[in-house]
């Protein structure tokens, strides 16, 4: 019978709640992770908005926020997604047609098990 494991009391109900991406083109940036994630995006989002909020329609999922920035880092990022799915494969491709970009410039370790992508902002996830 699997066990089941309990946060320590200290944590209570700290949790992940909102995933923050930086985005340079904020529209481009929400149509790309609505369309991946399959979140509500915002109807309408100003030149001047410093965030847009995309949720979850199921409510299950962390928010992802869109933080306008000037530029997006070349070089790994501080943050960055890492995405599971039993389709890995499928869904690469998916993303791909999105506009996502194999990161070719990515260090990986000389044994991995993972595809690092950039979105169209240029910031990284891996499945």
């Amino acid at each position: 019978m699997p066990t089941t494991t309990q946060r320590p009391k200290e944590v209570g109900d700290l949790r992940l709640a909102t995933v923050c991406v930086n985005a340079t083109d904020m529209d481009r940036a929400a149509d790309f992770w609505s369309a991946a994630l399959g979140y509500q995006r915002p109807e309408r989002i100003g030149p001047d908005d410093q965030f847009a909020k995309l949720e979850d329609p199921e409510g299950t999922g962390p928010t992802v926020l869109l933080q306008r920035a000037q530029d997006i880092p070349s070089v790994p990022t501080p943050v960055h997604l890492d995405l599971y799915t039993s389709d890995r494969d499928g869904h690469i491709e998916r993303l791909l047609k999105l506009g996502a970009a194999r990161a070719e410039d990515w260090p990986y370790p000389e044994r991995h098990d993972f595809v690092v992508l950039r979105d169209t902002e240029g910031n990284a996830s891996s499945a």
